[in-house]
């Protein structure tokens, strides 16, 4: 009971500590780069078809998964010779760690805030544009806000708490591999995603596997993270519980993205703001609905709440899942 208890807090203290592995010996830019040299492969053979893109990402998951097992195989022999059933955790807690990055996403944001107070709008857009896809050229500091605004609830969301259900899921169903097994399945559709699922020309078929896959593993801990967000404002002087529920129930369906709208209205409602609206991407306009029914001006200052409520839900989650891996050892015998 205790290492499963143990699991999820022990890999978010890691995150804590630690923050994200160098990027040459990060292996989350090991399965970008496996992807990279697969996707070519797949094209020479089948094309840029929905069959091209399936077998890719099959296959990328399949080298990774391959990977996590070799990092096991020596605590599970050591556990066998040792009858120590603490070994398999060790791993467990490091693959959940790799799979999450809140401290990242944090220290990403905060650059853009201190950009933003020290009214720096050129380093302000250079430093949003390392966490968001659109344009960023023309934004105004209030833009610039609003933007990592809607990558701290988006990435919270897919990068941060679905990493933490689906460990808590596989946990259940497999112990320790179980957990850290689910927990990189969805890291790699995560990364595919970002990397495949354009709708252009070039990814509109070849893409459509990873970006599914995606959306289906994102869209029950997208559904379960608004009322976490709400339980998180009442945490955070300044931010509204009810309307993180109310604003983030209203507006859940207000992206293209099934899922991405719970987390990001309900931080609109939580901060009081208007987030969303019309972007551009490689010049290409996108006529995106505003979320939230507050107001348009985010500052700096709403930034570093969204960071801390951010902090909060993470928090919030780690305690959820966790009391929830703990309720099969609760059961009377």
């Amino acid at each position: 009971m205790i290492p499963c208890l143990l699991l999820l807090p022990a890999a978010l203290l890691l995150d804590i500590l630690f923050g994200d592995p160098p990027n040459r010996r990060h292996p989350v830019c090991l399965i970008g780069w496996c992807a990279r040299r697969l996707e070519p492969a797949a094209r020479r053979l089948w094309g840029g078809s929905f069959k091209a893109g399936m077998l890719a990402a099959l296959g990328v998951c399949a080298a990774a998964e391959c990977g996590l097992f070799l990092l096991f195989l020596p605590f599970f022999t050591l556990s066998s010779l040792t009858a120590s059933p603490w070994l398999p955790w060790i791993p467990a807690v490091l693959a959940v760690y790799i799979c999450m990055a809140p401290r990242g996403l944090a220290e990403h944001a905060a650059r853009v805030a201190s950009a933003l107070r020290r009214e720096n709008g050129e380093e302000a857009r250079q430093a949003v544009s390392m966490i968001v896809g659109r344009d960023t050229e023309r934004l105004d500091s209030r833009g610039v806000a609003r933007a990592a605004i809607e990558s701290v609830a988006e990435n919270l969301m897919d990068g941060v708490f679905s990493t933490l259900f689906w460990a808590a899921a596989g946990c259940l169903i497999g112990g320790a591999l179980g957990a850290a097994a689910a927990a990189l399945v969805h890291r790699v559709f995560n990364i595919l995603d970002a990397m495949w699922g354009k709708k252009n020309e070039q990814y509109r078929h070849f893409g459509t596997f990873a970006a599914r896959t995606d959306d289906t593993l994102n869209f029950i801990p997208a559904r379960l993270i608004l009322s976490c967000i709400s339980l998180a404002a009442l945490f955070l002087p300044g931010a509204s519980s009810r309307h993180a529920l109310t604003v983030g129930w209203t507006f859940r369906r207000a992206h293209a993205s099934p899922n991405s709208a719970w987390s990001e209205a309900a931080f609109a409602g939580a901060l009081g703001l208007r987030i969303g609206g019309p972007v551009s991407y490689k010049g290409m306009p996108a006529d995106y609905p505003w979320i939230g029914s507050g107001r348009k001006e985010a500052t700096a200052g709403d930034l570093d709440r969204a960071i801390r409520l951010m902090w909060l839900t993470t928090a919030i989650g780690t305690l959820l899942f966790s009391l929830i891996l703990a309720l099969p050892h609760l059961q009377p015998s």
